[in-house]
């Protein structure tokens, strides 16, 4: 039993010391920032079935032209590739928060991404003129508090 026990151990500092080289790996690969997302409506997208109405945990992205690289899961190394547009919405701070949201159409469904003030520029990617502006507050009734 302690041999087990052992055995379990080292195989999930093995797994804790994979996903940091990973997580490094892929914020080295560009301007990565942590962010979150959730699905606002329409149906989840076909390249990302599991998104939800709730939001996600912090999850790594990147953007790589007008692709949006989106990093998932701790031990499975997965990552999303999607064509987003920018929704009339645009960007905006969020409620509450200093966060700021940008509202996407991916596939259809409308996907909201936030992440830290600070990575601004990061958050945007290649729709810079949405983060060049003084960003406004959502409008009245768009957001569900």
């Amino acid at each position: 039993m302690r041999a087990f026990a052992g055995l379990v151990m080292v195989l999930l500092i093995l797994a804790v010391i994979r996903e940091v080289r990973a997580r490094r790996r892929f914020a080295a690969a560009g301007s990565a920032f942590r962010c979150r997302f959730r699905r606002v409506y329409g149906t989840a997208p076909d390249s990302w079935r599991g998104l939800r109405r709730r939001w996600t945990r912090h999850m790594w992205a990147r953007w790589t032209g007008d692709m949006l690289v989106v990093r998932r899961g701790p031990l499975r190394d997965r990552t999303i590739r999607v064509s987003p547009r920018v929704s009339p919405v645009g960007v905006y701070v969020r409620p509450r928060s200093d966060d700021l949201s940008v509202r996407l159409n991916v596939e259809g469904a409308v996907v909201e991404m936030t992440a830290a003030a600070e990575n601004r520029l990061d958050l945007v990617g290649p729709f810079l003129a949405a983060a060049v502006s003084d960003l406004p507050k959502p409008p009245a009734g768009l957001y569900p508090l």
